[in-house]
């Protein structure tokens, strides 16, 4: 299946079974390359937190595992692009300021994304693994949230993640890409605008089906 440009397409992020992220985003275009989609500033998104309203780093791990949860809303204060290589170990987010100016990208490392529809909703299902690279527009980089991950997986029996050597050779993938001025970090779409018509996606409940089980 392939998104239609447009369309709205819910970016899930797991952690095992359980959704953690919930980002309704637009696609941009779709093919055998991989997928490109667009967060508008303003979109409401969804997070998972405990049903007190704490949040994962407030939380000990296995509390945090063990615990019932909720979906919390909140507004998008930047625009973002998110390139969905096929079958790759990452996700390159470009980010923009309210006015489209590009100001960093964001390699979030994850298991390869996997696209679905069913009858109501288009979605991308990956499962985050915690540890990513930050890169500033002139390509320097630095890893992010490396303290959190290596915490997590001194705890195997919670942790969703159980290849600490894949998620780092997903992460030094990229940056041998950074380092070297590669697609995506070459000066593509940097300057990309979306379609005048694409407004904001800001409904504050999530849709019918949001909770159908994970596809990747």
């Amino acid at each position: 299946m392939v998104f239609e440009r447009g369309e709205i397409v819910y970016l899930r992020h797991f952690q095992r079974d359980t959704i953690a992220g919930l980002y309704p985003l637009r696609a941009v275009r779709h093919d055998d390359r991989g997928a490109l989609l667009w967060g508008h500033t303003g979109n409401r998104h969804f997070v998972t937190s405990l049903t007190d309203g704490r949040m994962l780093r407030e939380v000990p791990l296995p509390e945090w595992v063990r615990s019932p949860k909720r979906l919390i809303d909140f507004e998008a204060v930047h625009s973002v692009l998110c390139w969905h290589p096929a079958g790759a170990d990452y996700s390159i987010r470009f980010f923009f300021r309210p006015g489209g100016e590009f100001y960093a990208w964001y390699a979030n490392l994850e298991l390869p994304a996997v696209a679905w529809r069913s009858a109501d909703l288009a979605g991308l299902d990956t499962v985050d693994w915690d540890l990513d690279v930050w890169i500033e527009p002139g390509r320097t980089w630095r890893w992010k949230d490396e303290e959190e991950f290596v915490e997590r997986l001194s705890q195997p029996d919670y942790y969703w993640v159980d290849d600490e050597q894949r998620v780092r050779e997903a992460g030094r993938a990229v940056i041998e890409l950074v380092e070297a001025g590669k697609f995506p970090f070459d000066g593509t779409w940097t300057d990309f605008r979306p379609d005048p018509d694409w407004s904001p996606i800001a409904s504050t409940e999530p849709p019918p089906g949001w909770d159908a089980p994970r596809r990747c």
